[in-house]
């Protein structure tokens, strides 16, 4: 057989083998969009409260206030931590997929290295949801202390 095709032939199964990894990215892009749309209401939420605190008089509002605003301080960093997870995760996840073809284009042995940077990628995507889930049962925990939109009520 034609070392080319051989070669065309092999390198079919890299790009096959690297598919996985590839839907794997996918999968983080859509966690980054939930915890982007996270963070985006924390932070509504947040300048909406700053203001109410800088505008009523009322000292026991103020505190009220500024417990949910710590409880949101709260939340936005696990949900930081969560986010930071998740585009490491996806760069090791790059980095997996570029090592497979190095491997195939060079000849380099690099199963190991490839294994330690799935496994990586995998421990940082299980720490970017334990962070989440974090996030999640601080939010309500909040609501059910009936902290969220109390000053909303009338």
């Amino acid at each position: 057989m034609n070392p080319e095709v051989v070669s065309i032939l092999t390198m079919a199964k890299v790009i096959q083998t690297a598919v996985a990894p590839v839907f794997l990215i996918t999968g983080i892009a859509a966690t980054l969009g939930v915890l982007s749309n996270r963070l985006a209401r924390i932070t509504d939420r947040a300048r909406l409260l700053d203001r109410k605190i800088n505008t009523t008089q009322d000292e026991e509002l103020k505190m009220h206030f500024s417990r949910e605003m710590r409880a949101l301080l709260k939340r936005s960093r696990f949900i930081h931590v969560a986010f930071s997870m998740s585009v490491l995760s996806a760069l090791l996840v790059c980095a997996v997929v570029m090592l497979l073809f190095m491997s195939h284009l060079y000849s380099m042995p690099l199963g190991i290295t490839l294994s330690s940077c799935f496994i990586a990628a995998m421990v940082l995507l299980i720490g970017a949801f334990v962070s989440l889930l974090g996030e999640i049962f601080l939010a309500t925990r909040s609501m059910r202390r009936g902290m969220i939109f109390k000053d909303i009520e009338s």
